[in-house]
């Protein structure tokens, strides 16, 4: 029941516009981001929409439109007019608000910010029709005949490319330190020997570790898109002569055992690569990959606990990212909670040797032995 009466009633109320309109406030934002206007106020506190506009090359008109979305929704606030404007008898100032400052300066939020507007922001209008059938609807903002992001990653918009790596590498770059550091002590005498990378899209984190490991071997488990892409790949020169990779589709029956390459390595690794698939399917899997490993082999998964974070920023950004699988990505997977993602390690065939939580925002590193094995 609607009770107008109650304590903090328009508080609540603005509470409620911001999410009723909160379309028209990203694309405000986005706007003055990506015009550069924000950075222009943020670095001019006190400047004038009308200097504002004139420094980001838009219309006085256009900016005064934006500024007067961004005030309200708690991204801009009205100020005092800065001396050394050359108009003072325009009006009123602008600054930036703490949260207008994280969209120009805070890395993590301009990852998540710009994932949202060139990734998801369109295909979201197919939030219902992925929900109803249990597939990325959401595709069709890019291709119709498209069934799941991942094979047509090169194919995105470069805007829409570049912004889905930025957000992928920065997420697991900030626990990629963390995590070598572990891996060096479990191999403290002359480091892991052969590592497989299974799911690495770019070869980012087998290029940390072969620079890590510097007698070391990579192999790079992938679909045959990104496999083929790895020796066009400038970044991947100083490692090049290390690093390898087997084609492998995990939606199809494909085994790693018959890969040769990928058989009885030291170590396997997945990274935020469960998430990308049900529950069902991570357990094939993990058991396909199981299968491959040695009796001494270790395989190490990085992965978001959807309940386990520290702060509600982590976990917001990993139900958004849940909601991004779920309507553009493959339609049916999620980041997991700890009990989802301790009985799929379960059911593969898998112990639990250690964890090694919070590192970077909101990763878990699991340390897995098949069970029964030494």
């Amino acid at each position: 029941m609607l009770r107008r009466n109650r304590p903090n009633y328009l508080e609540t109320l603005e509470s409620a516009q911001r999410l009723a309109f909160a379309p028209l406030i990203f694309q405000a934002a986005a706007a003055a981001l990506r015009f550069g206007l924000l950075r222009v106020i943020a670095e001019n506190p006190g400047i004038t929409s009308d200097a504002a506009a004139k420094k980001a090359g838009m219309t006085a008109y256009a900016a005064e439109v934006v500024t007067d979305m961004l005030v309200p929704a708690g991204i801009l606030e009205r100020t005092a007019l800065n001396e050394s404007d050359e108009n003072r008898k325009s009006g009123r100032g602008l600054k930036t608000t703490p949260t207008g400052d994280l969209l120009v300066y805070d890395e993590m939020t301009r990852a998540n910010f710009f994932f949202s507007e060139s990734v998801c922001y369109a295909g979201l209008a197919f939030t219902r029709e992925a929900l109803a059938e249990g597939k990325p609807a959401g595709l069709k903002a890019f291709n119709p005949g498209w069934k799941t992001i991942y094979t047509h990653l090169p194919e995105l918009p470069e805007e829409a490319k570049s912004a889905w790596f930025g957000f992928d590498h920065w997420h697991s770059d900030q626990a990629y330190g963390a995590a070598l550091n572990i891996l060096a002590r479990m191999f403290p005498e002359k480091g892991p020997g052969k590592l497989v990378d299974i799911g690495d899209n770019t070869g980012r984190f087998s290029k940390a570790f072969l620079l890590r490991f510097p007698n070391a071997q990579a192999v790079i488990a992938d679909l045959p898109v990104e496999v083929d892409a790895l020796s066009q790949r400038p970044e991947l020169a100083q490692v090049r002569e290390r690093l390898s990779g087997v084609a492998i589709d995990w939606l199809t029956s494909d085994e790693l055992t018959d890969r040769p390459l990928a058989l009885g390595a030291d170590l396997y690794w997945m990274s935020q690569f469960l998430d990308c698939f049900s529950e069902a399917e991570a357990v094939s899997i993990l058991t396909r990959t199981r299968r491959a490993m040695a009796g001494n082999s270790r395989l190490a998964v990085l992965e978001p606990v959807v309940d386990e974070q520290r702060h509600r920023a982590a976990e917001l950004s990993l139900a958004a990212t849940s909601l991004y699988f779920t309507v553009l990505a493959n339609g049916n997977s999620k980041f997991f909670n700890g009990a989802e993602l301790r009985r799929i390690f379960d059911a593969a065939g898998f112990v639990i040797e250690s964890e090694h939580p919070d590192l970077g925002v909101s990763h878990t590193l699991f340390i897995l032995r098949p069970r029964n094995a030494s």
